[in-house]
């Protein structure tokens, strides 16, 4: 696995800082100005460091790590500014390959396809409130158990009514899901982009995975270890 992941429309996966650094540099000639608090945001090391001891020593390690920062200014001015903002919660984001294995209360899912594969319980948003149904054909697995909100993506032309992506939600429990867990858990707020995973979860609804319906990675919230 990746020892760096995060959300990028072609490549999110590397080795290291300064090989991450390096290649969306070369790609996209300038480096985006939410680079490195995504890099922070999405992989538990840096969340820890930045947590356990600030931003500015934070980004000595960055420049340790990748030299080539100390002539990125504006870069890490903005993620001086993101740290100011931005109050990390005490839980666990990370960004994974939508093919990776990855490990939820204590069982490992091969990807997101085994994931949607196995979900008991789906909710999606009507007029009057949300409306929940268990899948047909689906046999859960005996040590977790999935639920899944969706939506649609919006349609603002002609040209969007071909598109069967939809934004997504996954919920665990150990035990089988509830409608009422589902209730419960849509409560998160979930504005831009359908999207639960970010730093205001309560922590009682975790795990939560979200994936945007387009690219190759998805965010998975969990308590921490």
């Amino acid at each position: 696995m990746a020892k760096i992941c995060f959300p990028h429309y072609e490549k999110g996966e590397f080795v290291s800082l300064a090989e991450a650094l390096k290649f969306l540099k070369r790609k996209d000639y300038s480096l985006s100005s939410d680079t490195l608090w995504k890099i922070v945001q999405y992989n538990t090391r840096y969340r820890n460091y930045l947590r356990r001891y600030g931003v500015n020593i934070l980004i000595i390690r960055f420049i340790i790590e990748a030299p080539q920062l100390i002539k990125e200014t504006s870069l890490l001015n903005h993620l001086r500014k993101w740290a100011a903002k931005e109050k990390l919660a005490d839980y666990d984001i990370q960004c994974y390959n939508i093919k990776d294995k990855v490990t939820i209360l204590g069982h490992t899912f091969n990807g997101l396809k085994d994931i949607r594969e196995h979900v008991e319980l789906c909710g999606r948003e009507g007029y009057d409130g949300l409306h929940c149904w268990s899948p047909t054909e689906v046999e859960p697995y005996e040590d977790v158990h999935v639920g899944h909100f969706y939506d649609n993506y919006p349609v603002f032309d002609s040209y969007d009514l071909g598109d069967d992506r939809t934004y997504q939600n996954y919920i665990f429990r150990n035990s089988p899901i509830a409608e009422a867990n589902m209730k419960e858990t849509f409560c998160t707020f979930h504005g831009f982009n359908f999207c639960m995973v970010h730093e205001n979860i309560p922590e009682d609804r975790l795990p939560i995975l979200y994936y945007s319906g387009d690219g190759k990675y998805m965010l998975l919230a969990t308590k921490r270890e």
